[in-house]
């Protein structure tokens, strides 16, 4: 086998390990190209602009067609959403923790008491499950996926601040008036 073909093996072998990650979230917009030499620093700097600026909106378009499409996905898979708030912050076992009290249950049913979320799950795509509400401020509210119909860590799906959630029927639950 010549040079190429075991670069090629490797390189199959590498996007293969990657897989996963790229199944989580939208790669980023390539790099502006390099000008020819002896371009006129006036026109490097006008192509970085208009590559920066195309890139730059069909990479936020795409952000968020994949925002949309993890949030439906979280709204059809959990089994209970609740609204809670960032009381303050917690610690187990010299972990911080972010305790979290339900405020309104929008989809299910649940207790009252308190949910904690730490960093001793490993993170999914390389980011932390309830990321927005672990670094939340007391006060903050959150809407959090679950999976069960309990306040427990191990159920937690996604935890995402108010005003990342776009998917429509996810806004509709937020804006529905409370049951009486």
């Amino acid at each position: 086998m010549n040079r190429f073909g075991r670069f090629g093996i490797v390189s199959l072998m590498a996007l293969a390990l990657a897989a996963p990650a790229f199944a989580c979230s939208i790669l980023p917009p390539p790099p502006v190209p390099p000008p020819a030499a002896g371009t006129p620093q006036a026109d490097v700097d006008a192509l970085a602009f208009a590559w920066g600026k195309s890139h730059g909106i069909k990479y936020a378009e795409e952000t968020r067609d994949w925002a949309m499409k993890q949030q439906a996905r979280l709204f059809d898979e959990a089994r209970s959403l609740v609204l809670v708030r960032y009381d303050r912050e917690g610690k187990a076992r010299d972990e911080t923790q972010a305790v979290l009290k339900p405020i309104r249950w929008l989809k299910g049913s649940g207790a009252s008491g308190e949910l904690k979320i730490g960093m001793t799950q490993p993170p999914p795509c390389g980011q932390m499950i309830g990321h927005d509400a672990y670094y939340g401020k007391a006060g903050d509210v959150f809407l959090v996926y679950l999976s069960g119909d309990k306040l427990r860590t191990q159920d937690v799906m996604q935890a995402y601040s108010l005003d990342r959630i776009i998917e429509p029927r996810t806004i509709a639950a937020l804006t529905a008036a409370p049951p009486q």
